[in-house]
């Protein structure tokens, strides 16, 4: 695969600060466990890569995503984690938090969707996740398989990596966001970041609380649109 193009980043996305308390519930990763986590939205603040997978056939197979969660709530998702009490859980030790981490994800779509020209593709059972814990940053990787390859020459690709509500602000990463993987073809993708926040809005996220997953539906509106994607065509 080659040709791919990527698109100047826009500003990061606006990274509001952090205060320890007492949560019942952070559904999102299903680390509700942890005894403390931030509490300004978004709460949690990810740098995304993702690798599409094509077959030998040139068939799109899968996705593979690699998120880097930002330190503050690497170091709290790692707690209870450590059995060697180091400061550096093995991948090993984290595999429990890795299942937790899927299974939850299940219920929004694991973040992730494919459409090709114009057709939302379902995903089979996500496969080799697992979590990495190196230099106070904890990655997750997963693998989501499309029900059923499909040949996409000559068609559009869209993929999009974001969570809705905002919950989760997931941007791509600045190096490597996007691999195209395997067999079959010439692929090009360019990269679309969401746009920086108005301050307002960010002000107005910034004081809703940890536990409540539900945005008020005007600045649900706003989130919705905070797309994080990439546009896929092959020959």
């Amino acid at each position: 695969m080659s040709g791919i193009h990527i698109m100047p980043p826009s500003e990061a996305v606006l990274r509001t600060s952090w205060r320890p308390r007492v949560v019942a519930i952070l559904a999102v990763l299903a680390l509700a466990s942890l005894p403390r986590i931030a509490t300004a939205h978004p709460h949690i603040l990810i740098d995304a890569h993702t690798e599409l997978l094509f077959n030998a056939q040139g068939q799109l197979s899968g996705v593979t995503n690699v998120w880097d969660f930002d330190d503050a709530f690497s170091a709290f998702a790692i707690q209870g984690y450590d059995r060697k009490g180091d400061g550096n859980p093995t991948r090993e030790e984290l595999q429990p938090l890795a299942k937790v981490n899927l299974t939850s994800l299940a219920e929004y779509g694991y973040f992730t969707r494919v459409t090709v020209a114009g057709a939302t593709i379902p995903f089979g059972s996500p496969k080799d996740y697992f979590d990495v814990f190196k230099d106070e940053k904890l990655t997750l990787h997963f693998t989501l398989p499309l029900s059923r390859p499909l040949d996409v020459r000559g068609k559009a690709i869209e993929v999009d990596v974001y969570d809705p509500a905002y919950f989760a602000a997931i941007t791509f990463a600045t190096d490597d966001p996007v691999q195209l993987s395997g067999g079959g073809g010439v692929c090009s993708a360019s990269v679309h970041r969401p746009e920086p926040l108005d301050p307002g809005i960010a002000g107005q996220l910034a004081v809703i609380p940890a536990d409540q997953r539900t945005l008020p539906p005007d600045l649900f509106a706003i989130t919705n649109k905070l797309v994080n994607g990439l546009r896929v065509t092959c020959k």
